[in-house]
């Protein structure tokens, strides 16, 4: 009798034990998993590759509908961190990260929603547009620079016939001819992030360097200006080179790769 209460007593113990093991040994997994993790990780090519897939794209866009932009940044900075700038599956929380890397944590989150905190509408509306990842290929006729950005077309090679949108609210930081970018627009957004828009047709009304403007607002056309003096066109088709720009601290300007933001926001996909 005694023998057969004991191992009725020993047996939840033993489960306790085991369970108590198993959550242990997943602490000590993931904090040796954040432990190599620090500020400067947000400067390196795993960070600015904002490297997803489309599944979580789709996990996204679920914690879009539910918790609106700032739990996008969010979400996107706990999953992005648990998986070491790979992930495999959402994450909607990083206890480890606060617990142990509180002062990465914050910068993380930031950063984030400087990229995604402020996502409204994709850029050139109307359907059709093609774009790849071409993130940092060659560039130029020496092949030296690296493309920082990521390339749209439309359907026909038409300059000035589709419209570019912001993507988010903002204010208007710079506005004018650049000899590679022809004519651009950077609109700084509420949460930090810099969006980039160039090789314009032109401009749409008389925007100017402070104005402010609204997720959705048409900044100008699709064009094939640039590499040249002032109002050199013809030398490309006709597309829009979207950049998307972080303050760091180390850079005042840090491209990230917009393919996976751009598939987040793109209606088609």
């Amino acid at each position: 009798m005694k023998r057969f209460r004991y191992q009725a007593l020993s047996l939840p113990l033993l489960l306790a034990l085991i369970l108590l093991c198993r959550y242990g040994t997943q602490i000590i997994s993931q904090r040796s998993l954040v432990s190599g993790i620090g500020i400067m990780d947000l400067e390196k090519a795993p960070f600015r590759a904002q490297r997803l897939d489309q599944a979580l794209v789709e996990g996204l866009r679920e914690a879009y509908r539910q918790t609106g932009r700032p739990g996008l940044a969010d979400t996107v900075a706990a999953t992005m961190f648990m998986g070491r700038f790979y992930p495999e599956e959402i994450r909607t929380e990083a206890p480890m990260m606060e617990m142990y890397k509180e002062d990465v944590w914050e910068a993380g989150k930031k950063a984030y929603q400087a990229i995604w905190g402020d996502l409204e509408c994709f850029p050139v509306p109307g359907g059709g547009i093609v774009y790849e990842d071409t993130w940092m290929a060659p560039r130029g006729a020496d092949q030296e620079r690296r493309h920082e950005g990521c390339d749209l077309f439309g359907p026909e090679d038409l300059p000035g016939h589709y419209p570019v949108i912001s993507v988010t609210d903002g204010l208007v930081e710079q506005i004018g001819w650049l000899p590679l970018g022809g004519y651009r627009i950077g609109i700084r957004s509420p949460g930090g992030g810099y969006f980039y828009y160039a090789h314009l047709d032109s401009y749409s009304g008389e925007l100017g360097e402070g104005d402010a403007v609204q997720a959705g607002q048409v900044l100008g056309f699709m064009g094939n200006t640039g590499y040249g003096p002032e109002g050199t066109r013809g030398q490309f088709s006709t597309h829009l080179h979207m950049g998307i720009y972080i303050r760091t601290r180390e850079h005042a300007e840090l491209s990230v790769d917009p393919y996976w933001i751009l598939r987040f926001l793109d209606p088609e996909t």
